[in-house]
């Protein structure tokens, strides 16, 4: 779902509930992206048993709340608050959403903790498994790449990968190195 495909019902249904109901949800969300989420049953008793919204008008709204929090994580500010009012939410909606300007604290607290584990990398290894078949079974299998990652920690993690996968990870982190160099030529630019 991106902003752009918000039905106008769920941007009514949203705009129009109480702000205090409104912050209760933004807070049973924000516990929903937490990386050891609880159970949330009980809170979503809680909130339905309040009698402003059914259990499906309860779950479409919490949804578009997480979707909400985790198009904000990804995108400038100001650039979410410009997508938010061409979608059609009201410019005191907007304003009231507690979320805004507490971007990186939220990235840090709910996105971050999960992949904290990898910054201490240890080692990476790689290596191609390719089944040679005789003529007798009549097809052949594509290769798979196995990636081997070594924390410090001692923690493993294996990843297999198909061809298309591999690429898909190989293209995204020349991205990433790309974006990375870009930024430390601006940084001595600045200096």
């Amino acid at each position: 779902m991106s902003l752009s495909n918000i039905p106008k019902s769920t941007i009514n249904l949203v705009t129009g509930l109480p702000e205090a109901y409104n912050s209760k949800v933004i807070k049973l969300a924000l516990a929903a992206l937490q990386p050891d989420t609880p159970d949330l049953s009980r809170s979503l008793s809680k909130l339905e048993a309040d009698g402003h919204l059914s259990c499906e008008q309860l779950l479409e709204v919490l949804s578009l709340y997480i979707h909400l929090l985790k198009e904000f994580c990804n995108n400038k500010e100001k650039d979410f608050v410009d997508t938010l009012l061409e979608e059609g939410f009201p410019n005191n909606f907007v304003s009231n959403l507690p979320f805004l300007n507490n971007q990186t604290e939220i990235i840090r607290k709910y996105f971050s903790a999960s992949y904290n584990t990898f910054e201490n990398v240890s080692s990476i290894k790689w290596r191609i498994d390719i089944s040679l078949l005789n003529n007798s079974i009549g097809c052949s299998s594509a290769p798979n790449i196995t990636l081997c990652i070594k924390l410090t920690n001692g923690k493993l993690y294996i990843l297999h990968l198909n061809k298309k996968e591999f690429h898909s990870l190989r293209f995204n982190i020349a991205l990433i190195l790309k974006e990375i160099k870009s930024r430390n030529l601006i940084n001595k630019l600045l200096k």
